[in-house]
């Protein structure tokens, strides 16, 4: 006799949690950054994991973030107007003839509610580890990049709409990061600096008949 009070609280529990539930896809469009091009070629690889990834929580409440083909039109449109020529692929090759090869990654995804934090602004950060790599495949970098996003609850009508407008600010802080930060980064500025080294002294060394 005491089953049905407990089927029926069972019941409204997953009623509850579902409604909770905040699902997010994520599509925005990101304007092209100006530039100054950099005379490399590159190759980067969106494999399956990085050009599908959703985000998902069941910490309190269930929420999913699906940011996958956004962030592939977000590294797109940055590497494109960053590089001189730019290639893309879905797995990593051995070699390539361009001058690097770049393979982003999803290390952390971060978000906070107002339920949690007790504030009226929702958050979302995003932490990406940029493999770099040369054209015989040998490593450059890991460069841990970081974004960050937040809009406020008011004038937005859900969750899910301010979850998305968070989402959008991370990924275009990301887009920004990757532009001014790429040539700053030790291991790669060490890069740049030895194959400039390289591509001076080679014309004198053809000269020599080296």
């Amino acid at each position: 006799m005491m089953k049905t009070p407990i089927l029926l609280s069972t019941c409204i529990a997953v009623l509850l949690l579902t409604a909770c539930a905040t699902h997010v896809e994520v599509d925005g469009a990101f304007p092209k950054p100006l530039s100054k091009k950099m005379p490399l070629s590159s190759l980067v690889v969106f494999d399956p994991a990085f050009s599908n990834y959703v985000f998902q929580s069941s910490e309190g409440r269930e929420v999913s973030i699906a940011v996958g083909q956004t962030q592939v039109e977000l590294f797109t449109a940055v590497t494109n107007s960053l590089f001189s020529q730019t290639n893309f692929t879905t797995s990593q090759p051995g070699h390539s003839d361009t001058d690097i090869i770049l393979v982003p990654h999803i290390e952390e995804v971060q978000i906070s509610m107002p339920y949690q934090t007790k504030l009226n602004v929702y958050e979302v950060w995003i932490k990406y580890n940029m493999q770099v790599f040369d054209q015989q495949g040998q490593p450059v970098a890991d460069w841990i990049m970081s974004a960050y996003g937040k809009t406020p609850t008011r004038f937005l009508k859900s969750a899910s709409d301010a979850l998305h407008q968070a989402a959008i600010v991370a990924l275009r802080d990301a887009g920004a990061h990757f532009i001014i930060g790429f040539g700053r980064v030790p291991e790669i500025s060490e890069w740049l600096r030895q194959r400039s080294i390289k591509n001076s002294t080679a014309p004198q060394q053809e000269q020599a008949g080296l």
